[in-house]
């Protein structure tokens, strides 16, 4: 009975030891976790050291940004929302997926425009895609207008170019796959592009009659949605250039 009672003393002992060491564990992942979580938030996060950038729309010119990055081909800003960040334009659609501002590599990337469309913003149908990052960082705030409150409250931005200003009447938000809809097709003639209209207001969740025809621009602006793993949301705007923009 002595032994009986010193194997199970020592087995005790043996438990105690090791569920200490998973609970450490437990807490050294856990504390890895939040240090990871915070670097990719911070890593996203331009409020201090590219906001000084921002282009003032009276002056529009991304000269200081390119300076720092030939890629960068506009700042979007959605109002309020997080959405305020450069816009860069790769050579493809990989380039700054996980690519920063300043070419390092980043798990939040940059708001990209589709290598497919033209830097200059002169297609009908240009679009943008962004990291559903927490916190409303990136594209994170897009998934918000698949509410209708939040839809109705949130409706205007800005795209600025160089010489140029667009104001962006938000109207309609649509859940995409990302592998099948129309919504990440570019090529298209004005008939194409007409379609693609209809298709926006028919497949739309949420949506606003502003008068868009097939002489208007809109932009598109994508992020990941977690619902599905190849859903997208896609947050569609009409583009008006203003006219009283300077520039250089």
């Amino acid at each position: 009975m002595g032994t009986a009672r010193k194997l199970i003393r020592a087995a005790d002992r043996l438990l105690d030891r090791l569920l200490c060491i998973v609970l450490i564990l437990a807490l050294l992942y856990g504390g890895y976790a939040l240090w990871d979580n915070y670097m990719i938030y911070r890593s996203t996060d331009y409020s201090g050291e590219i906001s000084k950038f921002k282009p003032d729309p009276s002056n529009p010119t991304l000269s200081e940004l390119q300076a720092v990055n030939p890629d960068v081909c506009a700042w979007l800003t959605l109002d309020d929302t997080h959405v305020d960040y450069p816009v860069l334009h790769g050579s493809d659609n990989s380039r700054y997926l996980n690519t920063d501002l300043y070419g390092r590599y980043s798990l939040g990337g940059s708001i990209f425009l589709d290598y497919r469309n033209k830097a200059d913003f002169s297609d009908s149908y240009s679009l943008l895609y962004g990291h559903h990052m927490d916190g409303g960082a990136m594209f994170g705030d897009i998934v918000n207008f698949e509410d209708e409150t939040y839809f109705s409250q949130h409706r205007t931005g800005t795209l600025i170019i160089t010489g140029k200003v667009f104001k962006l009447e938000i109207y309609a938000v649509l859940h995409e796959d990302a592998y099948k809809s129309p919504m990440f097709e570019m090529a298209e003639d004005k008939k194409t592009y007409s379609q693609r209209l209809e298709y926006i207001r028919k497949a739309a969740l949420q949506y606003r009659e502003i008068g868009v025809t097939a002489r208007d621009q809109v932009l598109a602006m994508s992020t990941c949605a977690s619902a599905t793993t190849n859903g997208r949301t896609v947050l569609v705007a009409m583009m008006t250039a203003e006219n009283n923009a300077g520039g250089q």
